[in-house]
């Protein structure tokens, strides 16, 4: 984690940020502006954070480690949002793992500052109902996608979210089970978009050749 800002933000760039609108207090005094680098640890499995994120730019995804040594990835997280609610709120006491996908710039909150006052504060408690609300909403839409669009269309959309800087290098493994779908299917569908040109593997991963077919597929507009 890099610190770009450190605390207290200026009164000029909290008014600029979305922060008020999510506090009844002014919170600028306890917030640093931070930047993780793609592939960087933004919530460490198993710890408890020190700092509440409002995600400004970027895309993360969230994952569960398993006492087998198998890794689930559980969702994706896409700017504006924010990360550690969960465990500010007591829902859970350790933290799900949060890695960056793209290099990350979020608001970081030093909760141990200040918890009390958010958990007591009206405004911010309105706003993470609505917020958690949304994210059951969103997790019931990808459940469904899942279930009922070919694993083509799911696959390609996949890859184009989880890609950075034209390469796509997620795990096989996390992958097929994220999809629900087996290792064998998945890398059919991989292979078959080498074939057509839309894929290429590299040592870093698979290059996309070709991202606007891959969005049409995506859309189900390709097949």
């Amino acid at each position: 984690m890099t610190i770009l800002q450190e605390h207290p933000l200026s009164e000029t760039d909290y008014q600029q940020s979305p922060l008020p609108e999510y506090f009844g207090f002014n919170i600028r005094c306890y917030t640093d502006i931070v930047q993780f680098n793609s592939e960087e640890a933004i919530l460490h499995e198993g710890g408890k954070p020190d700092y509440l994120y409002y995600l400004r730019e970027g895309r993360a995804k969230l994952f569960l480690s398993h006492g087998n040594g198998r890794i689930s990835l559980i969702n994706f997280l896409d700017a504006p949002c924010f990360i550690g609610e969960m465990e500010l709120i007591g829902a859970q006491d350790a933290a799900n793992g949060v890695t960056a996908i793209t290099p990350c710039i979020c608001y970081a909150i030093r909760i141990n500052a200040c918890r009390d006052r958010i958990l007591n504060d009206a405004v911010f408690l309105r706003h993470i109902c609505l917020f958690l609300s949304k994210k059951a909403i969103g997790n019931t839409a990808n459940y469904s996608r899942n279930q009922s669009w070919p694993l083509k269309a799911r696959l390609a959309d996949f890859i184009l979210l989880t890609s950075y800087n034209g390469i796509y290098k997620e795990r096989h493994t996390e992958v097929s089970e994220y999809l629900g779908v087996t290792y064998r299917h998945l890398l059919y569908v991989l292979a078959d978009f080498v074939k057509q040109g839309l894929l290429l593997k590299t040592a870093q991963g698979y290059y996309i050749q070709n991202a606007a077919a891959l969005r049409e597929i995506a859309e189900g507009r390709l097949s």
